[in-house]
Parts: structure tokens; sequence; C-alpha cells
């Protein structure tokens, strides 16, 4: 019994980095992304930048101006989501840097891995030339969840539940304290 036990006490757990099966051409790419488009990053929001806890697999939020579109939102800024690292798929965009972008929609936000198409706009000739011509964005909507800088997150679901949970026992506690001094 104790042998058979202990065999899954030193059981190794295996696990894999992001592996990509090979880039899809830039027709089956455009087919299966929500969004297209060629943009300059204008900031990299990071809302774990000053925790002692880091993840590869933290999400960033990664604000474009867009000088061209071929799919999906006619916007002149958009956030896109990654992971912070490759490690965890993520795609490591750089401020200031041109892109072409590639985005999947997933749960209402904008997704970017590093197994799609997108890169750097100077490497893009081939995808650009295959695009053709793309749109200008003319709307001024940012996706940026009205505004804020604010990755939507299960952790900040999480803490608001329980932040609600908290202040509906204080008042609890309130009216309880309350109800006793009325009595006596």
């Amino acid at each position: 019994m104790i042998t058979f036990f202990s065999l899954f006490n030193f059981s190794t757990i295996t696990s894999y980095a992001c592996s990509c099966a090979g880039p899809n051409t830039v027709e089956e790419e455009l087919e299966q992304s929500s969004v297209v488009f060629s943009g300059k990053v204008v900031e990299i929001v990071d809302e774990n930048k000053n925790k002692f806890k880091q993840s590869s697999a933290d999400r960033l939020a990664v604000i474009f101006e867009v000088e061209e579109y071929w799919k999906g939102l006619n916007q002149k800024q958009i956030t896109v989501y990654t992971e912070r690292s490759s490690v965890s798929c993520g795609y490591e965009f750089n401020l200031n840097a041109e892109y072409l972008v590639y985005a999947h929609e997933a749960n209402g936000a904008l997704n970017v891995n590093r197994c799609s198409r997108t890169t750097p706009l100077v490497t893009a000739e081939e995808d650009i030339s295959e695009l053709e011509k793309g749109e200008k964005p003319i709307e001024q909507i940012s996706n940026v969840n009205k505004g804020e800088n604010h990755i939507p997150t299960e952790n900040s679901t999480n803490n608001n539940k329980i932040y609600i949970i908290l202040l509906i026992l204080g008042l609890l506690i309130v009216g309880i304290y309350i109800l006793r001094r009325i009595r006596k």
C-alpha cells in the first residue's frame, strides 16, 4: 500500500511551453482573425508590473494607434491583449514600434499570440502585398474599458465579490450593534 501511494508522490509533472503548429497562409489567417490592422504601439499596460509575484501568463493590454485595417473594427485606437512572455504564447510588443496585427476575439476581448502571423510592420511585406489596400480608420473610439487602463481578469471579478461580501458583513455587524444599544 505504501509503495502504491509513493508512486504518486514521486511522479513527474510534464509541462509544455508554447508550441505552434506552423503559420497559416495570409488568406487563412485573415479568415480566422476577428481583426486585422497595422498600427503603432502607443501604450503597454501591465497591471502586475509592480507586484512581487509575476507570471509569464500575466495579461498585458497593448494599445495601438491604427494606421490601416483590413478586417474588423473601424477605430483609430484598438487595445489587444497578450500574455507577458512568449513562453506562454504571448506576443512581445515594443512601445512605439509598428506592427501588422492579426487578433482573435474571445470573451469580448481581442487577443494576440505568437502563433499568429502578427509581425513587425517592417517584415510584413508579403502579408501587405497579399492583403492589398486596407482602409483608414475614422472612428475615434477606444476599447480600453471606457478609457480606463484596466485588464479584465478573473481575479478582479473575484476581488469585487470579496469587497461586496465584506461590505455586507460590516453593515450587518453595525446593524446588530445598533440594535443592542437601542435595547439597553
